[in-house]
């Protein structure tokens, strides 16, 4: 009788200041939804870049790219790549006997804020995934072929996202929103021939090409832009470049010359903007390759951040850095929101306090109805505990809730993959912390109570 007693009284309080009740929990959930979002992000972090660091041991990319530059860009799709590499890199990694496997990688355009990256067949089957294609039109031991530049695979939540199907068509651009200098291609069409079943990286969110696309479409234009040039002018000095002639051996090497069409000013300004956008036929942005053991990383790291015109990064020690940088980051957000806590248990300490201040009519009723000191100073524990374990609840329920909805910009404009109702360890910690304090701070108003004499208390008043 006496429990239910108890448990009346405190609901009786509970609902005659119902504003402070709810006010105090909704400062302990807000606490708890910014704990869950620094938790699930940092794991988040944290598995990614492990994952990936395990597949692709080793970056080389164009010099002067920092490691977390080039991996940023080349793992996580993230940061422009910083310049271009010599095909003939990869060319030489893949002989390297301490390479088991390297696959090219050429970034420049982009659809929808997503970027185009040119890549091979071999690429888009180590990633050991499904497709979701055509019946009989698409070849999965050939997902990329070479001779099909126009050919795109696109990641499943990019596809879900915009609602993009198997044989839907597109046009890429060059250059970032906002960029003084960005164009579209809209002579150079790309066709969706796959879409890649989820592998929950940032590949979910990319489209793939086969990496002579990238070559094709700039050359394409140059070669436009050469006769757009070319034509403007007269035939005079056509004799001077006699071996602009012919565009098949032009674009076949590479060559810087072949667009001019023997017109002396065409080739002028035709190699003026080639140089403007500073492509060249044969070149990537970044080569990932695997090695035979991690001594043979270390080596190759090593020569091929020595050689001229390009530089390497171990993917495995970048990505500890960025974890441990993500750890101080978490810790520190951590911090505040223990900090934040503490105020917000102040907080309902006081209210706490300034309610029995408000009850002592109450309180000493209680006293002359035989309910003993221990047992009032009880409901202050109780009500403490409702407001705490309420704001958990509901600040974690909100916190993962808000991850589920953010989980689709999240992966898209971050790379990372969260676990939206995930429990980590940051929020463990803050649930163990905030009870605790929670409890500390109610014993302290227990013995408050304890220690009052409620008659003399209420004929003061």
């Amino acid at each position: 009788m006496r429990a239910g007693f108890l448990l009346k009284a405190v609901i009786h309080n509970i609902k005659h200041r119902l504003g402070t009740f709810i006010i105090s929990v909704l400062a302990v959930a807000v606490a708890f939804t910014f704990l869950s979002a620094v938790g699930a992000v940092s794991f988040g972090i944290a598995s990614t870049a492990v994952n990936t660091s395990l597949r692709y041991p080793l970056v080389v990319g164009p010099a002067g790219s920092s490691d977390t530059q080039l991996v940023m860009s080349s793992i996580f799709n993230i940061d422009k790549p910083s310049g271009t590499l010599d095909y003939s890199v990869y060319e030489e990694l893949l002989r390297d006997p301490r390479v088991t496997a390297a696959y090219p990688m050429a970034r420049s355009d982009s659809y929808r804020g997503v970027p185009i990256i040119g890549v091979n067949s071999n690429f888009i089957k180590d990633l050991k995934t499904s497709f979701y294609a055509e019946e009989g039109g698409f070849n999965k031991n050939d997902p990329l072929p070479h001779n099909d530049l126009h050919t795109a695979i696109v990641g499943y939540k990019f596809a879900e996202r915009y609602g993009i199907g198997i044989g839907d068509t597109f046009v890429g651009s060059h250059g970032h929103v906002g960029d003084s200098h960005a164009h579209t291609h809209d002579y150079f069409e790309y066709r969706v021939a796959a879409i890649l079943e989820p592998v929950n990286g940032p590949e979910d969110y990319s489209i793939f090409t086969h990496y002579k696309a990238v070559w094709a479409v700039h050359e394409d234009h140059d070669c436009e832009h050469g006769h757009e040039h070319g034509h403007g002018h007269g035939h005079g000095h056509g004799h001077e470049h006699g071996h602009g002639h012919g565009h098949g051996h032009g674009h076949e090497h590479g060559h810087e010359h072949g667009h001019g069409h023997g017109h002396g000013h065409g080739h002028e300004h035709g190699h003026g903007h080639r140089h403007e956008h500073g492509h060249n036929h044969e070149t990537l942005t970044a080569v990932l390759v695997r090695t035979v053991n991690p001594v043979a990383t270390s080596q190759l790291e090593g020569e091929y951040s020595a050689k001229p015109g390009s530089t390497a990064a171990d993917v495995g020690r970048t990505v500890r850095r960025l974890v441990e940088y993500m750890s101080k980051a978490e810790q520190a957000a951590g911090f505040f929101s223990y900090g934040t806590l503490f105020i917000v248990l102040m907080m309902v300490f006081v209210t706490v306090l300034m309610s029995v201040s408000e009850r002592k009519k109450e309180m000493a009723l209680m006293r002359t109805l035989g309910i003993g000191r221990g047992a009032i100073s009880l409901t202050v524990m109780i009500e403490t505990m409702l407001i705490t374990f309420s704001g958990i609840l509901t600040g974690l329920a909100a916190g993962h809730l808000i991850l589920y909805f953010a989980k689709p910009f999240i992966d898209m404009r971050l790379g990372i993959n969260i676990e939206p109702f995930l429990f980590t360890a940051v929020e463990l910690q803050g649930v163990v912390i905030t009870l605790i304090a929670g409890q500390i701070l109610a014993l302290i108003a227990m013995f408050r109570i304890y220690n009052m004499n409620l008659i003399e208390e209420v004929s003061r008043d």
